[in-house]
């Protein structure tokens, strides 16, 4: 097997792990948003809580859904398996002795 050849094995496996990962995330996105609009529509007894649930539920929103969109752009990077690439999984020879020094 050719240096090349492991390397895009190597990347495109990744690939496909961080978009199963993605497609994970994507599960539980309906809960997310289902939590964030309960405590949009609800009044609790103190007003301070709405907004502390209703905060804590976009916060925890946002973040899936930054996570959804930079595991699937990675994926999509690392699928492409590019010089950069080779480069991240598979150093050169001449890196790899400059870092010795």
């Amino acid at each position: 097997m050719l240096k090349e050849d492991a390397v895009a094995l190597a990347s495109r496996t990744l690939a496909v792990l961080l978009m199963v990962w993605a497609l994970t995330e994507v599960s539980h996105l309906p809960a997310s948003v289902y939590g964030f609009l309960h405590y949009a529509n609800v009044e609790l007894s103190s007003p301070a809580a709405t907004q502390y649930y209703l905060h804590a539920n976009l916060i925890s929103l946002s973040f899936l859904v930054v996570r959804i969109i930079g595991y699937a752009l990675l994926a999509r990077r690392l699928f492409k398996v590019g010089p950069e690439v080779q480069e991240l999984l598979l150093p050169s020879d001449s890196q790899e002795a400059a870092a010795q020094n």
